[in-house]
């Protein structure tokens, strides 16, 4: 119902225009040449098609009876079905072959659609002048040569065979007027209707509103000129170029429709003075002056479209800019990110591979110390275990170094984040001085996440180092926890987050805050708002890695003045954890110990685990290479349970040794090792699915768990 009464409503309003248009129209006097057309514009037949254009084809019907409404006014049926065959003509052709070839409604846009439009308005006014002209000349014809007045009302067909269909002369008085008026109406009504009927104003814009009325009244002070002094002021004819200006002005200025809508004043000045005027002769005694204005108007349009898009193509222009300046720096941030994954790569493999030794000696130490208990003992003891928590400290030094270019791989597991931030206290109260005051809220009954512990206590440090600098004078600094439940509702707020539990962490400061500005580069890699020397710009960016690493989500509050809040959420695990398994068994003491390849260009990584792995009780091979571990293999005919082998080797890598020695020992097992950082690896030196990998420094617990797992899988 809603959609029937819309469509009446339109019916209504389109066949109301239309009529008050119609009964204007047959105000206006014929012009001297065509008595039998009844003006020299035809406003009708403009609106007709522009209802077409903007309403579709629906609206006909509301033409029809609003023409036929005003039939009175003909002298009879037949002059009133003229008119309205025609007029449907106009509208339905010029509305088809608008919609096909001048890209409809939305054509007067560009340069081109308003010259394609302009065509196919002077090929439709062609169509239904041609129609109106066979209903027009005959009874006209008939009339003068005797003939019954209204031969269209007899029986007698042969009538149309007497009239003289070659008499051009006769045609031309008839069809040229009806044709020029047409497309008079056409040019300059008709594009301003469609134009704001698809571009109206969406906003009110007083200094734009000014111009337009400006512009609107030097029309009407031109149109004025142009009508009155034209004729009436000898050597004055020169002053109809005035006409030229406002639209000039209107097409530079104000678009398609400010021109179109100054060309309407144009029409509607010189019908209304042909009408009222006595001394208004131009337009009827000299259609040249309407050729004049639409000569003007029809350039207008085009001048104020090509102008548009080209203000179109500068915001687009400059926006592109904009997106390729921001690019740029992305780009540069992330060449930056680049430099720095490849420097930490390098160093983490030499420093990983010192840590392995220094950890893996120091290891072996502290075994054999075990067994000793006089004093001098205990002193070395104390000595090797500060020294393994100094390497240990190392370790975690890279691994930090890794996180800030991105090219650690997280290990994520079930923690308690409670517990790492009570971990965490004494150091955080340390790290933030006396001034600040530390309020750390944890909730009760909080869920395990799923996150990498050092990576998460490293984000919180970071945190927690941010607060310190925005709070130089001292203040409060609150880390609290608790549970979340993110619904699709609410991840409205959170598109890139998955529904579902979360463990959420805020950490709150009442520091000096941040600007918008500020805000929206936070995160970005080497941004930083502290002077040369005391910040590289990282923190944050790794914060925000490791929380997106994490499947999680993180947002600031902040304001000048006020502090900064962040808040991170983490996915929980809310089911029944699995227990870890239990002691991995030791290897089956046989008559033949597993034998293992140790592959390491380092000679004193080799060395650390080729010791560990003999107090296993395996047979231990050692090469330098690939080319001198498959020369071992091939040499002594052995058969090798275990591949442990670097990664990264000279000439043959340690995944082509893999897939060679598989190939001549079907059945051999594969351990990597590497000092690199994961994804380093995997995008340089692909690993299949089939080899395990372990990342240095390695610690004597770990390889000796990894050897044993490896070594116990099946097949």
């Amino acid at each position: 119902m809603s959609r029937i009464l819309a469509y009446l409503i339109k019916l209504l309003v389109v066949g109301t225009l239309y009529y008050l248009l119609v009964r204007f129209g047959l105000g206006l006097p014929a012009h001297p040449g065509a008595p039998a057309i009844p003006t020299a514009i035809s406003p009708p037949a403009g609106f007709a098609l522009a209802a077409v254009l903007l309403g579709g084809y629906g609206v006909l019907p509301a033409l029809f009876a609003a023409i036929y409404m005003a039939g009175p006014a003909w002298p009879d049926l037949m002059q009133t079905g003229t008119i309205v065959a025609a007029n449907a003509c106009t509208a339905l052709a010029g509305g088809w072959l608008i919609n096909e070839w001048a890209g409809g409604r939305n054509g007067l846009a560009a340069p081109g659609g308003v010259a394609r439009f302009v065509l196919m308005a002077i090929i439709a006014a062609a169509l239904g002048a041609s129609i109106g002209a066979i209903g027009k000349l005959h009874p006209a014809l008939t009339v003068a040569s005797g003939h019954a007045p209204d031969l269209w009302t007899h029986a007698d067909p042969s009538a149309l065979l007497r009239v003289d269909w070659f008499d051009w002369q006769k045609v031309a008085a008839v069809w040229l007027p009806w044709w020029f008026g047409d497309v008079a109406a056409l040019l300059m009504l008709t594009p301003a209707v469609v134009l704001w009927g698809t571009d109206p104003p969406r906003s009110f814009d007083l200094p734009a509103l000014a111009e337009s009325m400006l512009i609107f009244a030097a029309t009407v002070a031109a149109a004025v000129i142009a009508l009155v002094h034209v004729k009436e002021l000898p050597g004055s004819a020169p002053l109809a170029v005035l006409i030229v200006l406002p639209l000039t002005w209107a097409a530079l200025r104000r678009g398609p429709r400010d021109t179109a809508t100054a060309s309407l004043i144009l029409l509607l000045a010189a019908g209304w003075g042909t009408l009222l005027v006595p001394w208004a002769r131009g337009v009827r005694e000299d259609p040249f002056v309407l050729l004049l204005m639409i000569g003007v108007a029809t350039p207008s349009l085009v001048l104020a479209a090509d102008a548009a898009e080209r203000r179109r193509a500068q915001r687009d222009l400059c926006g592109a800019r904009r997106e390729l300046g921001q690019a740029r720096e992305q780009f540069a941030q992330a060449q930056k990110m680049e430099a720095i994954g490849q420097l930490t790569g390098g160093v983490a493999h030499d420093f990983n591979n010192l840590l392995t030794v220094i950890l893996g000696n120091l290891g072996m130490a502290q075994r054999e110390l075990r067994s000793l208990t006089d004093v001098p003992a205990e002193k070395l003891r104390r000595v090797v275990n500060n020294a393994v928590l100094g390497a240990e400290r190392a370790t975690t030094i890279t691994k930090h170094l890794l996180a800030l270019s991105r090219k650690e791989p997280l290990d994520p597991k079930p923690i308690d984040i409670n517990g790492v931030i009570s971990g965490l206290t004494d150091f955080l109260r340390r790290s933030l001085g006396e001034t600040i005051t530390l309020d750390i809220i944890g909730a009760g009954d909080l869920w395990l996440a799923e996150a990498d512990a050092v990576q998460l206590e490293t984000a919180i440090l970071n945190l927690a180092v941010n607060a310190r600098h925005a709070m130089a004078g001292g203040g409060k600094l609150t880390i609290a926890t608790e549970n979340a439940v993110l619904d699709e509702k609410q991840r409205e707020k959170y598109p890139d987050v998955a529904a579902g539990s979360y463990v959420k962490i805020t950490v709150s400061d009442t520091g000096t805050g941040m600007s918008r500005d500020v805000l929206k580069r936070v995160f970005e890699p080497f941004f930083t708002t502290k002077k040369a020397g005391q910040g590289t710009g990282l923190g944050l960016s790794q914060v925000h890695g490791f929380v997106k690493q994490s499947r999680g989500h993180i947002e600031i509050d902040s304001e000048p003045g006020k502090g900064t809040t962040f808040t991170i959420y983490l996915p929980a695990l809310t089911g029944t954890l699995h227990q870890p398994p239990g002691p991995e068994r030791d290897f089956v003491v046989a008559a033949a110990p597993p034998t293992i390849l140790v592959v390491e260009d380092d000679h004193d990584v080799r060395a650390y685990v080729a010791e560990i792995l003999r107090e296993l009780h395996c047979r231990v091979l050692e090469a330098h290479d690939a080319e001198s571990a498959l020369a071992m293999i091939d040499r002594n005919h052995v058969s090798v349970d275990l591949l442990l082998t670097d990664l990264v080797l000279p000439e043959m890598n340690g995944r082509a040794l893999a897939e060679t020695v598989k190939l001549r020992r079907p059945g051999t097992k594969v351990l990597f090792m590497t000092g690199y950082a994961r994804e380093t690896i995997t995008d340089q030196w692909p690993v299949d699915g089939e080899g395990e990998m372990m990342q240095k420094p390695l610690t004597t617990d770990a390889l000796v768990h990894k050897v044993r797992a490896t070594l116990s899988q099946a097949g």
